[in-house]
């Protein structure tokens, strides 16, 4: 990176600050004839004689004359304002290009970064450096030139019409200037100090509070709350110690300021007054030099603000420098790179060693010769150099000595397209994208975009600007809309040969039954895969045929029946009889939608909920006030939380009170309704809903449907006859609930829609609906187990000639050994190196290496 800011912009932004500055300068004559034109109307359109005047051969009298005058005034303050309006406008975008070209530059260090250089940093320092603390260069880009050109340029035109007035006044406007100049970049020094080491101590407070929310769970277990509050509040008051010490500062200087300006209309007032009594200048030559003094001090002004900018600016992008031109930066060709060279033959350590900066992640002198095509066992606990070793052939980590190759080319100097394309690598920690299952799969195989979509009309002219604007600013021309999957190196032809890949391989490594099951809680839409909903509800059909003829399942499940209550559903799903078309939507929000509102006053039913509610309310806050939070029992009634019991107990006090001002607000009739919307009358059993109100209830439903089909929309009917896209998979194919009454219902009837599904042969569509299933921020919505077999299976669709695992199915339990068994099968034919900590894997492996303290202590045929 380029070590000053100054040099960053002009290397990047040469061109365009020319542009700026010729603009600047075509405002100079524009205002000095704004700053002449005022003392022209007064001295010779107001008070002056000898009219009418010539002016290009027309004569005007005096009225004429001073309309001309002011007319001229008019338009020049128009063109003042929209030269200021463009340069304004051009210096913004100027800008806002250049903070993106800085922001994907920084993105571009970080993967260009070494892995043991994340050990020194941490993304809670990261992260705000590309985000927030170059928000303010990006802005100071536009202004590096703009700024001190223009109102540089300003000030200088209007000193200069204060000099042609009368050079004293010349010399008293100035008088403050050479002081100010001096004293305030002294003083603004210290500011400049205090700001860098506030940066500094707002990046260690980022990383502690990031660092807490990675390890959280471990300060709940350790009572360790106070601990961390404590060592957070004593970083927040160093903070607003070096923040107050700013304050003082920065304030000290703008009172200096103050008072050093207002010196200036003193010596103007006494001099000029002076002048005037004495017939040397004119009043009007007098109002025109305080009008532009007046005008004199913004510019200055700007100008000092400009230094403390300038200071403040180029600390943080001097921070940032330092933070992100690491010695060992990989070179940038090593991402851009579309290299695609074959790697393949045999794996050679040529007396390797590499130190990770701590004991246990060291390797010594280790030379390997790992034939082509062959699986061998990398054996030793963690910290005997194992995962150092594996990284090393994974070209994920760079040797400190020695050579590591793969027929022959050195790891170190390959680029990622052709390393990332051609060696698979599991490591212990695995990562999952946030995304579905089916992202996380063909990760692998985005590379680059293979088959970009169709564009019509102004999608194409909006693509053109996309890629105009990433010219401009170095960011990757690769079109983000394209479909990334490269078929040809998965060895498939189309995207339907690749699920079926993807399908095969989850059943070898065991994840089917958890991804079939992610499918049964997937939601479907019926426009994007007709086939498949038709299918959901054929099996819906003779769901619905078994439990009317099988009494003893019939007993187990209430099905959706327009004309019955739902004993084992929640009353919002009765009343409604529909679901949001959005699934995001919670009960709540539903309480709120105005169709939902404008029904219930339509039919009366918001009053008696709001009572149901109250009921519900009271009986909770009776039952279940004083108990402890760690009690079960309140998870009986999911609808409310132990948290909510105070605000539940504000709205019964709120509920009894006589005062209007103090009784039930719209909010808390939203929330009464949404308590009473959560009620499952088979589970909760508060005798608060009586056969009449259920009666009601059901004659509502058609009500609200009429107002949906009306106005369109945001719901969608329970229709035994359609797919319901807003349910799941699973309600789709029962479209009931099991009773909740019922402790044995919802496994048999689990056992039933299973095996109906299996007849049906519906198991693989569902479990490719599965792929489809959204896994949370970073997998949290899977197991660990899950994370890992994902991996696994990332890896294999990659069809990569090399894999490396690295404790991954490394253990000695029955399922692993099948697990391990599995791997090596799918992986015949091609190098597989599988890093473990026990010896006994060992065994399973025709070559195998034995890892201690960094060292290889023994080999069977590697």
């Amino acid at each position: 990176m380029e070590k000053s800011l100054f040099k960053f912009i002009w290397k990047y932004s040469a061109r365009q600050q020319l542009v700026i500055l010729l603009i600047t300068i075509l405002s100079y004559p524009v205002g000095y004839i704004l700053l002449e034109l005022p003392k022209l109307i007064t001295n010779e359109a107001i008070q002056g004689g000898a009219f009418p005047k010539e002016i290009f051969g027309f004569e005007f009298d005096q009225i004429s004359y001073l309309v001309l005058l002011c007319f001229t005034f008019l338009g020049l303050v128009v063109v003042s304002n929209g030269i200021k309006l463009v340069l304004n406008v051009y210096k913004g975008r100027l800008g806002e290009r250049m903070l993106r070209r800085l922001r994907f530059e920084l993105f571009q260090r970080v993967l260009r970064f070494r892995l043991p250089h994340f050990k020194k940093v941490s993304s809670g320092e990261i992260i705000p450096m590309i985000t927030s603390e170059v928000e303010d260069v990006g802005g100071f880009v536009g202004e590096s030139i703009a700024l001190p050109a223009y109102q540089g340029g300003t000030l200088a035109v209007q000193i200069g019409f204060i000099f042609m007035q009368n050079p004293l006044l010349g010399l008293a406007a100035i008088s403050s200037y050479p002081l100010q100049a001096y004293v305030i970049p002294k003083l603004q020094r210290r500011v400049v100090l205090l700001s860098r080491e506030r940066v500094k101590n707002v990046r260690a407070i980022a990383d502690k509070v990031g660092e807490s929310i990675s390890g959280i769970a471990e300060i709940h277990s350790n009572d360790a709350s106070a601990w961390h509050s404590t060592d957070l509040s004593d970083r927040l008051y160093a903070n607003y110690l070096i923040r107050f010490k700013i304050y003082n500062w920065k304030y000290f200087i703008k009172f200096l300021n103050n008072f050093m300006n207002q010196l200036t209309p003193f010596f103007f007032y006494l001099i000029g007054g002076y002048l005037v009594i004495e017939g040397e200048l004119s009043i009007g030559a007098l109002l025109a030099v305080i009008a532009a003094y007046k005008d004199l001090a913004g510019p200055w002004k700007e100008l000092l603000a400009y230094y403390q900018m300038v200071a403040d600016v180029d600390v943080k992008y001097q921070t940032v420098v330092e933070n992100f031109d690491p010695p060992d930066i990989y070179p940038v060709d090593r991402l851009t790179s579309d290299d695609a060279e074959p790697l393949a033959g045999e794996i050679v350590f040529q007396n390797v060693s590499f130190s990770g900066g701590a004991a246990g992640q060291e390797v010594f002198e280790v030379s390997l010769h790992i034939p082509d095509n062959t699986a061998c066992a990398i054996i030793g606990p963690d910290g005997s150099g194992r995962s150092e070793v594996l990284q090393l052939a994974a070209g994920l980590l760079g040797p400190n000595s020695g050579r590591v190759e793969i027929g022959g080319k050195s790891l170190d100097k390959l680029p990622e397209s052709v390393i990332g394309r051609q060696i698979a690598y599991v490591g212990p920690s695995v990562h999952i994208w946030t995304g579905t299952v089916r992202d996380n799969l063909f990760y692998g195989l985005r590379h680059r975009p293979l088959r970009p979509p169709e564009r019509k009309g102004e999608a194409v002219a909006e693509h053109e600007r996309l890629l105009g604007e990433a010219r401009q600013t170095a960011n990757p021309l690769h079109d983000g809309q394209a479909e990334w999957e490269d078929y040809a190196a998965a060895g498939v032809r189309d995207a339907d040969q690749l699920d079926a890949q993807a399908l095969d391989i989850v059943q070898k490594i065991g994840l089917a039954s958890d991804i079939y099951r992610m499918g049964l809680q997937s939601r479907l839409d019926p426009a994007q895969n007709s086939s498949l909903a038709y299918r959901i509800l054929t099996v819906r059909q003779i769901l619905a045929k078994r439990v009317e003829e099988d009494k003893e399942v019939r007993g187990l499940v209430e099905l959706w029946d327009i004309e019955r209550f739902n004993n084992s559903a929640t009353l919002v799903e009765n009343l409604l009889f529909a679901a949001p078309e959005d699934p995001s939507i919670s009960l709540d929000q539903v309480s709120s939608d105005p169709d939902v509102k404008a029904f219930l006053k339509e039919t009366a039913l918001d009053s008696r909920l709001q009572t149901i509610g109250l009921k519900i309310a009271e009986t909770m806050v009776e039952l279940f006030a004083n108990l402890s939070s760690d009690s079960g029992l309140l998870g009986t009634y999911s609808f409310i939380t132990q948290d909510e019991l105070p605000e539940f107990e504000r709205i019964l006090r709120a509920s009894r009170s006589e005062n209007e001002k103090l009784g039930l607000t719209p909010a808390d009739k939203d929330r009464l309704v949404g308590l009473a919307f959560k009620l499952i009358p088979a589970r909760h059993r508060l005798g608060v809903l009586d056969d009449a109100t259920k009666e009601e209830i059901v004659r509502a439903r058609r009500s609200f449907h009429d107002r949906i089909y009306k106005n369109g929309g945001r719901f969608v009917v329970f229709d035994p006859e359609r797919y319901v896209a807003p349910m799941t998979i699973e309600d789709n194919l029962l479209f009931g609930r099991p009773r909740v009454d019922r402790r044995d219902a919802r496994e048999r009837i689990d056992g039933l829609i299973r095996s109906i599904v299996e007849e049906m042969d519906l198991r693989l569509p569902i479990t490719r609906a599965g792929f489809d299933f959204h896994v949370g921020v970073a997998g949290a919505r899977l197991s660990s187990g899950q994370r890992r077999r994902l991996a696994l299976a990332r890896a294999f669709l990659k069809n990569a000639e090399i894999t490396i695992l690295d404790e991954t199915a490394a253990g000695t339990s029955d399922e692993e050994k099948a697990l391990r068994g599995v791997i090596l099968d799918l992986l015949k034919g091609k190098t597989l190196l599988f890093g473990a900590s026990n010896l006994i894997v060992a065994q399973e492996f025709a070559h195998s290496v034995v890892m201690d303290q960094g060292r290889v202590v023994e080999k069977a045929k590697c």
